[in-house]
């Protein structure tokens, strides 16, 4: 027992010379290094909820944001600092299919859409960011700047998606005209108009966008005869 002891003292005693030998020899040099990497990832569900988001047009924008800064000391200026921010924002415009109306007059159908949503908040590609500043003289600190302006670029993201709403509803109504379209024909209800209007409620100059599908009850061809018998009933003869 006494002599398995010693040995084992004996080893440990010869493996602390050794590194000390080793230590000395390579002046210091030796490093414990742990090479391990471990990545981990969780996931926790804050809320599941049902929407209603109809997606009808998307729009990208290179967007740019500046703040400039002043210094003043007893009303003098002692420096400034001029920070930008620039990305790609992905605006997206929805409707809510609760809120369609539509009637149906002559051979045309009527869509109201009573509002056009923005999505919020505006994603955008992280990828895309790119800070920069420059400080002159005693000018404010930019990196706080620049922080300031992460803060506040969702906000100003969404006001510049309001803001451009006006330029979407060409494209929305277009979408909106083509899918009902899609929709009908696939529960065999195309051939029964001939256009389809979208009138967006909150426009402040409201527009009839009519956009024409078909040229009467016998679809994509013309007919020989085609009369209206009233109740939605229509006779035609190809």
């Amino acid at each position: 027992m006494i002599k398995g002891i010693k040995a084992f003292v004996s080893r440990i005693i010869g493996l602390f010379a050794l590194i000390v030998m080793a230590w000395w020899f390579y002046g210091g040099r030796i490093a414990l290094v742990d090479t391990q990497e471990v990545s981990k990832s969780f996931s926790r569900f804050i809320s599941l909820e049902g929407a209603d988001e109809y997606v009808v047009a998307r729009l990208a924008g290179n967007e740019d944001f500046t703040i400039e800064k002043y210094r003043h000391v007893f009303g003098f200026p002692v420096g400034d600092t001029h920070v930008k921010l620039s990305l790609v924002a992905n605006y997206r415009y929805f409707v809510k299919l609760a809120e369609l109306r539509h009637t149906i007059e002559n051979d045309s159908i009527y869509i109201h859409v009573p509002k056009l949503y923005l999505s919020t908040p505006v994603a955008f590609e992280f990828s895309t960011v790119r800070e920069s500043w420059h400080q002159f003289l005693f000018g404010p600190d930019g990196k706080a700047l620049i922080d300031q302006l992460k803060q506040d670029v969702s906000k100003k993201l969404e006001a510049k998606g309001r803001s451009q709403i006006s330029v979407v509803y060409d494209k929305a109504a277009k979408a909106l005209a083509d899918n009902f379209d899609r929709y009908f024909n696939a529960n065999g209800l195309g051939g029964h108009y001939r256009n389809i209007l979208v009138i967006f409620d909150q426009e402040i100059s409201q527009s009839k966008r009519q956009f024409i599908y078909s040229d009467g009850a016998c679809g994509k061809e013309r007919c020989s005869l085609e009369l209206d018998l009233g109740k939605g009933l229509i006779l035609s003869i190809k």
